[in-house]
């Protein structure tokens, strides 16, 4: 089964009309884009609402940024962690909550798709951080967002792509390669549509589009290299359960890239997990 040309684009389509993000994110992003705002302006558009504001605190207090509750506000925040970075928690926050109830597969269950989501997004900023990358604050929403596509598949086609994972399932292929046979595009392609409609900035759309190949070769290519990584390890670790058959063989070239130490994500592991189950605690609670 084929979808055909048309229905590509009507599926293109039916992504130009889903609705935009809240009006606090487009808020904060007018705030940070002029030059004269202060971390007390871009508090102000945050804390003007106040889930978003509570879980952007608790998160900038978990270990994955190691302050361990010396953040007190939204200002303290932004002042210790960074504008960059506590613009990518709202536009996670508010992602997951765009997507909460609008999910439904009967072979992906939201909060194990979620969990990974997060896993990802958590073990690409270890490996950023590794790195020493210059544009840290883009890996754990990069990682978070990989999978995005996936996520439109299930609320636009449901029962469709509820085939596609049967398919992968039976037939022990990755997701995308079931994909491709039975849409002709895959949740890469479709994830990256999503992030241009929604105006992220490129190295999320980069890192949506090429999470799989870990592909090396543009002007993201740590970014890219990274939640690849990250995304064969969350899999590995299982973190959230997910059906893929089989796991993908990393990158070689990605992993020669990054020049982790062999033992890094062992000695990582307890800051991993310590992080992963403060942040899904945080992310998902909304939608258990």
């Amino acid at each position: 089964m084929n979808m055909s040309e048309f229905d590509i684009n009507h599926l293109i389509s039916r992504i130009d009309s889903l609705p935009t993000l809240p009006t606090v994110y487009y808020r904060l992003l007018d705030v940070m884009n002029n030059p004269r705002s202060t971390a007390v302006n871009v508090a102000d558009v945050i804390c003007k609402d106040q889930a978003s504001a509570s879980k952007v605190l608790k998160a900038a207090n978990s270990p994955i940024y190691g302050f361990y509750g010396k953040i007190q506000n939204i200002t303290q925040a932004i002042t210790y962690i960074g504008f960059e970075e506590v613009k990518n928690l709202v536009t996670a926050i508010t992602i997951i909550d765009f997507f909460s109830d609008k999910f439904t597969n009967q072979y992906i269950n939201p909060i194990e798709f979620w969990k990974h989501s997060i896993s990802v997004g958590i073990l690409s900023r270890l490996i950023g951080k590794q790195i020493k990358a210059s544009d840290l604050e883009s890996y754990f929403l990069a990682g978070i967002l990989h999978d995005i596509g996936k996520i439109l598949f299930i609320n636009l086609m449901p029962e469709l792509y509820s085939k596609v994972i049967q398919y992968s399932i039976e037939n022990k292929v990755q997701h995308k390669d079931a994909e491709i046979k039975m849409l002709g595009i895959t949740h890469n392609v479709v994830g990256e549509l999503l992030a241009n409609k929604w105006n992220l900035p490129n190295s999320i759309k980069n890192a949506v589009r090429y999470h799989e190949s870990g592909n090396v070769d543009n002007s993201y290519k740590d970014l890219v290299a990274s939640v690849h990584i990250a995304n064969m390890a969350s899999l590995m670790y299982g973190f959230g359960v997910t059906d893929e058959v089989p796991i993908p063989e990393p990158n070689k070239n990605a992993w020669e890239l990054l020049q982790l130490s062999e033992n890094f994500f062992t000695s990582s592991y307890p800051l991993m997990l310590s992080s992963y189950n403060d942040t899904v605690n945080l992310l998902i609670k909304q939608i258990q």
